[in-house]
């Protein structure tokens, strides 16, 4: 069985840990153990080869850098997960980049693509790239957003990040995908929820409803981990740091 794992470079919200000035829990811990996490960044690994999952740290033009990149996905195009494609985008290999169909795009890189060559996704419509099949789910956000279903040989997971809910043409589609794993927004307390993203009580309720056999919580803010470090909350599903790798 080939192994393909599916690597986090960072797993936080727009304003990574710690947050520069902040007192916080969370963002005295991320300082006291040097540790740093930046905005939304994965790739699934396998053999030599690479596919990644957003940009929003360009920490992945190092990983790449010995590796042969196969495709790059885009879930939206905040910056928070788009600007590593400003610079990724010199590569003098040609990238085949998915996203959803947004005409504001980020910055220019819609109208000056260098080596990307941008193919908006249809949503519900599989994407097989490298012998993996990426089906994109419409996610409710501020701006328009896609969500991945990822199969391989050994698992089907989700890769759900920035909602602040899914409607139920999306969900289910994600009942019936049979998930072995879901990774989803949760950077809000139950405190604070501005609308633009699930808090965790929420993501967890999702992932009850996909009916996915391990859930995990990804796009943390300082606010939310703040909130579970002061009220010693225990997790159902465990909000997972910078660097955590799965097997798919």
């Amino acid at each position: 069985m080939q192994k393909i794992t599916l690597k986090f470079i960072g797993t936080s919200d727009t304003a990574g840990l710690p947050v520069y000035g902040c007192g916080c829990a969370a963002c005295e811990m991320y300082r006291k153990s040097g540790r740093f996490n930046s905005p939304s960044c994965a790739y699934i690994e396998f053999q030599n080869s690479v596919v990644f999952i957003d940009g929003g740290s360009d920490e992945f033009m190092k990983i790449r850098e010995n590796k042969k990149q196969l495709a790059q996905f885009l879930t939206h195009f905040h910056a928070d997960h788009a600007y590593g494609l400003l610079r990724l985008r010199h590569s003098a290999q040609s990238i085949p980049c998915y996203h959803p169909k947004d005409e504001n795009g980020f910055a220019d890189l819609l109208t000056r693509p260098h080596g990307f060559r941008f193919i908006e996704n249809r949503p519900f419509q599989s994407i097989y790239e490298a012998g993996l099949e990426f089906t994109p789910v419409p996610l409710i956000h501020t701006r328009p957003t896609h969500g991945y279903v990822i199969k391989t040989p050994n698992k089907t997971i989700a890769y759900l990040t920035d909602c602040s809910k899914i409607e139920e043409q999306s969900l289910d589609f994600l009942r019936k995908a049979d998930l072995d794993a879901a990774f989803i927004d949760a950077s809000y307390d139950t405190e604070y929820n501005e609308g633009k993203h699930l808090n965790f009580n929420q993501a967890n309720e999702l992932i009850e409803l996909m009916g996915a056999r391990e859930g995990f919580l990804i796009h943390q803010s300082h606010y939310s981990l703040s909130y579970v470090l002061n009220h010693k909350i225990p997790l159902k599903y465990p909000y997972i740091p910078e660097g955590f790798e799965y097997n798919i």
